[in-house]
């Protein structure tokens, strides 16, 4: 025992760093009640405090936590922060930002309204006054810049949403010692990731352990790293009021232990292995090799049955890559045969049903009449739409928003659709002396409020959604309804072919429950919004959310 407290006391003496109190607080939530499940936060809260422990921190993890365990947890914390050098709050699940606020979201948060949606979400004002307690630094990482769902379905102001996409940024004026990293830009969402962790904490799980890295330049690394792995799509920023003092999580000379001079005549121990830090090392290193050596080495651990299921869900993801590429009637049922309750059973028996449709024999059509039309792709396709040349335009509206229409002049009246926050050619009609005009736009006709329209053309910035497209992979071959809203809940205006090519795209956007963007398009006459599942550019890409 004199030999290790020897090593310990050297180690430290040679460490400056490791003296300090460092706290830590990881949350993760995942299992939202209202919303989608998102499904890395916990992997990547448990990730990080297993990186946040090796680097002497003393770390209180939470996964999944209500409001009310929210607050508690947080409370708690901050008893530690103060007494503590380094104090540091990690972030993964939904955030959002309302008047230019920013609030993390407890899994049991309704968030039907952004009145009481401030009561029931945490302010990051609340965590930053916590970890500005400690002495040295307080940090705040936020991977909490997904898209969230919330925002599609939360009361809406005067036509335009109430809240949102992304976070805003932090104003840090006079508050030394404090940095925030947010997982993105201000306005923009973060990926998931589709493996066990998001860009943004495989970056923190690959930088944090670096030697020599001050925390500045530490977090000017993420950005790099993270913008690397999204091929630009994502690019963090962070907000430092720089301590009096650099800071270094793991200084330059960390990994150098002097050799002790003096050594007690007790033998040799063998050294004890935690198999807890084992498997956490294996789950971090997301590998087949370190799952099987854990499994092998501790067959009766209480984390073996984890790892088996983790080793089984590394397959089964491998596998379903190779049956999508196969694309096959025989590729699907092997998958389903080898994995029928895997994550993907679902979509491999919903595609083998796809294919099978497809090979089965089909009738001899009979003979189709005459068309009426000159032109035989039109037939039977509406095409009553006002042309878009009209002389008003939308303006006031958020970049990637809408505008309602509404069945008459009033906001009590049902919404019958929506304009693109870019929507020109809008034909304005005459205007109430309560301030709502009759709007045409294409097809989608109602009324706006004049506050939101404009004579002449808007001068909005091109969404990024702009473009030409064609029509792809729609079910059996069949017409693409076009809507007067971004959701299937308006009513059908109009039809595309299943051939349609040159179709011309203003904006999309995303809506709750639908994997893609609803866009907003005209073709040949036709204008409205239709699913962008079917639509594809010229390089065969749907529009991305």
């Amino acid at each position: 025992m004199l030999r290790i407290a020897l090593i310990i006391i050297i180690f430290i003496g040679a460490n400056p760093a490791l003296a300090e109190r460092r706290v830590a607080m990881v949350i993760g939530n995942s299992d939202y009640q209202h919303a989608t499940r998102l499904p890395n936060p916990q992997n990547d809260a448990k990730a990080i405090s297993a990186k946040l422990t090796t680097l002497g921190f003393d770390v209180f993890l939470h996964e999944n936590l209500g409001g009310q365990d929210f607050r508690v947890a947080l409370g708690a914390f901050a008893e530690e922060a103060l007494r503590a050098d380094l104090a540091v709050v990690f972030y993964a699940g939904h955030g959002i930002e309302m008047g230019g606020r920013n609030y993390l979201i407890p899994i049991d948060a309704k968030m039907t309204s952004e009145a009481t949606a401030q009561f029931e979400a945490l302010s990051l004002d609340s965590v930053l006054t916590t970890v500005r307690n400690a002495g040295k630094l307080g940090l705040i990482m936020l991977d909490a810049c997904r898209d969230n769902p919330f925002a599609n379905t939360m009361t809406r102001k005067n036509g335009t949403r109430a809240v949102s996409r992304g976070l805003a940024p932090v104003s840090l004026d006079g508050e030394a010692g404090t940095l925030v990293s947010f997982a993105a830009q201000a306005g923009d969402t973060a990926d998931d990731g589709t493996g066990m962790h998001s860009p943004y904490t495989e970056a923190l799980l690959e930088l944090l352990d670096q030697p020599g890295l001050e925390v500045g330049a530490l977090f000017q690394r993420v950005t790099k790293v993270v913008k690397d792995k999204t091929g630009g799509r994502q690019k963090p920023m962070y907000r430092i009021q720089p301590p009096e003092d650099l800071v270094y999580l793991v200084p330059q000379d960390a990994a150098y232990v002097p050799p002790p001079t003096i050594l007690a005549p007790e033998a040799p121990q063998p050294r004890q292995e935690d198999p807890l830090i084992v498997y956490l090392a294996a789950v971090q290193s997301q590998t087949r090799s370190a799952l099987e050596d854990f499994i092998a080495r501790y067959p009766n651990h209480a984390k073996t049955a984890d790892a088996k299921k983790l080793l089984f869900d590394i397959a089964d993801r491998e596998f379903w890559e190779v049956t999508k590429q196969q694309d096959t009637i025989s590729a699907y049922n092997t998958y389903i045969l080898a994995f029928s309750n895997g994550q993907f059973a679902a979509r491999a028996k919903a595609r083998k049903q796809v294919l099978e449709l497809a090979a089965a024999p089909k009738p001899t059509p009979k003979p189709a009449p005459p068309a009426p039309q000159p032109n035989p792709q039109m037939s039977g396709i509406r095409t009553s739409c006002p042309a878009l040349n009209a002389g008003a335009s939308v303006q006031s509206i958020r970049t990637n928003d809408t505008l309602f229409v509404r069945a008459e002049g009033g906001k009590n009246f049902p919404v019958v659709g929506e304009l693109p926050y870019n929507a020109n050619g809008v034909n304005l009609g005459s205007c109430s002396s309560s301030g709502w005009c009759a709007v045409t736009y294409g097809c989608i006709s109602g009324y706006s409020f004049e506050k939101y329209l404009r004579r002449g053309t808007g001068g909005h910035s091109q969404s990024r959604y702009a473009g030409q497209y064609h029509v792809v992979n729609h079910p059996l071959d069949q017409k693409l309804n076009v809507r007067s809203g971004p959701s299937t809940k308006y009513a059908v205006i109009a039809e595309l072919p299943p051939t349609a090519v040159g179709v011309t795209v203003a904006d999309c956007q995303m809506q709750r429950g639908f994997s893609k963007p609803w866009c907003a398009l005209q073709w040949q006459g036709i204008s409205g919004w239709a699913y962008g599942k079917y639509l594809a550019d010229t390089s065969g890409r749907n529009p991305q959310p």
